[in-house]
């Protein structure tokens, strides 16, 4: 149960809202003078399919628990955001439900100018489930040209076990392997059994006996390594350093493997990337 400033704090959150609502954008006709502005108690209530009553107690901030699917029905009706979603479902004591990031691949267009000034270090924006939802040309130098794989497979997880190319340039692909799994079991917690996530890893032991074997394990790791070492047939070896920065949201992550600056593996990157590079 929030506490009383919490409760407090949820009820003028779900006032503001209210009154930042018009009618008409939420479907109702409207006609005569309106007092206040926005929607009133009632009509959220009703839209929301609850008591005037209860919803009322809940903006005056009293002890009632607003359950998960109660809160969905507001930010329905009110029109909320996934910043707002998310706060009101803190404010109510909720965890803000996670999503699998394939409906918000669109935001991660914002981030493509900051992947590309990483160039010709290979920058990669994963989401929580491991997807890559977006990457600079450095990135096509490990893990080959990402655009031609279906978004499906377009997966850190996936490449792992399945990518020929991506195993052959593994300094120690067994380590690393049991490294990424680890890391994903302990970001994705009890989101595991989201049907998102469960589709992955039943799909991945079904590919993979790999991928099932160390899975079986449940080994959780609290946070990846901040260096990778690999062999390219173009940069010869390459022991690169991990930088990983999240997002505002909250639901991806920025990955760039930064070469040696001044040394011959950062030239090679270079030429690889180059535009005019056949």
């Amino acid at each position: 149960m929030p506490t009383v400033d919490r409760r407090r704090e949820l009820g003028e959150f779900l006032r503001s809202r209210r009154e930042r609502r018009r009618p008409e954008d939420a479907g109702l006709a409207v006609g005569g003078r309106r007092r206040t502005p926005g929607l009133r108690r009632e009509e959220v209530a009703t839209l929301a399919g609850m008591s005037v009553t209860w919803y009322t107690w809940l903006e005056q901030g009293r002890a009632v628990q607003a359950s998960p699917q109660v809160l969905d029905s507001l930010v329905d009706v009110l029109d909320l955001d996934p910043v707002e979603r998310a706060h009101l479902f803190r404010l109510a004591g909720e965890v803000p439900p996670r999503t699998d990031g394939s409906e918000r691949t669109q935001d991660a267009d914002q981030y493509q100018p900051m992947l590309d000034q990483f160039d010709p270090n290979p920058a990669l924006l994963v989401n929580r489930r491991f997807d890559v939802v977006a990457w600079n040309r450095g990135a096509t130098v490990l893990y080959g040209d990402l655009a031609r794989i279906d978004p499906e497979r377009r997966n850190v997880l996936w490449l792992v076990f399945t990518s020929e190319q991506v195993r052959a340039t593994a300094d120690d692909w067994e380590a690393e392997a049991a490294r990424t799994v680890a890391f994903f079991r302990a970001q994705v917690g009890a989101a595991v059994d989201e049907p998102a996530v469960a589709r992955l890893v039943a799909e991945l032991e079904a590919a993979s006996p790999d991928f099932a074997r160390i899975w079986s394990r449940r080994e959780l790791a609290a946070r990846p390594t901040d260096r990778r070492t690999v062999h390219h047939p173009a940069l010869g070896r390459v022991e690169f350093r991990l930088t990983k920065m999240r997002t505002l949201d909250d639901e991806h992550t920025l990955v760039a493997f930064l070469a040696p600056p001044g040394s011959g593996a950062a030239d090679r990157l270079a030429a690889l990337v180059a535009p005019d590079h056949g």
